[in-house]
């Protein structure tokens, strides 16, 4: 019963595909919009934060 209480691996899993997910989708930012990797973390916590599509998140990246 002890080891129902610390098993985590439901979490850690969800966790990972969380993070796959989110690469996926900086690693397509990076291609189509030839951005860095840190150009497009920027443009995907712009398009999370103000509801943006990539389009606008792209070109609003250096005023927000």
């Amino acid at each position: 019963m002890t080891e129902l209480l610390f098993d985590n691996t439901d979490e850690k899993d969800e966790d990972e595909d969380e993070d796959e997910e989110t690469d996926d989708e900086i690693k397509e930012l990076m291609e189509s919009y030839t951005l860095d990797k840190d150009e497009a973390e920027h443009v995907k916590e712009v398009m999370e934060q103000y509801g943006l599509d990539e389009d606008d998140a792209v070109e609003l990246k250096d005023v927000l």
